[in-house]
């Protein structure tokens, strides 16, 4: 009696642990699928990144175009295209980021308020982000424009 006893109560702990090996290797399966979609979105990023620093910075020096803009020197027709285009790329960076850290998938310190404060700062940048405003994510613009409007108030 003792012994068939035993043999169920070793028959179930053996299932238990089949089904929880099982639940286990599905919840790796899930986790790593999750990484492999963060890879492949940050390397079509980092792609697209490149191919417009390539096309856009190869024949122009854009520090040089950064600080004629910061002390409000007129730029040229070419300077101010590579300056629209250097500002979209640093605010799709914050989108990426953004995206990817709410997907749970990055780990950041980004802050909406220090984007917002940026903005607020650069009178290019911020041109950037309101006339292309139709192309960002949703939920990045709404978070953006929010902090926008309470550091306006503020």
């Amino acid at each position: 009696m003792k012994f068939g006893s035993w043999d169920k109560w070793t028959s179930t702990v053996t299932k238990f642990g089949a089904v929880g090996s099982i639940l286990f290797f599905a919840l790796e399966l899930h986790q790593n699928s999750q990484q492999l979609e963060a890879q492949s979105r940050y390397a079509q990023f980092e792609i697209q990144s490149y191919d417009t620093n390539r096309v856009f910075y190869e024949n122009a020096d854009l520090a040089s175009i950064l600080l004629k803009e910061r002390s409000q020197k007129s730029l040229s027709e070419l300077e101010s295209f590579i300056l629209q285009r250097h500002n979209v790329q640093m605010i799709r960076n914050w989108e990426f980021e953004f995206m990817e850290s709410r997907r749970g998938i990055l780990d950041s310190n980004f802050s909406i308020d220090r984007w917002a404060n940026n903005l607020n700062n650069n009178p290019a940048r911020l041109e950037a982000w309101t006339s292309l405003s139709p192309i960002w994510q949703d939920s990045f613009k709404f978070a953006l424009n929010d902090a926008l409007t309470n550091s306006a108030v503020n």
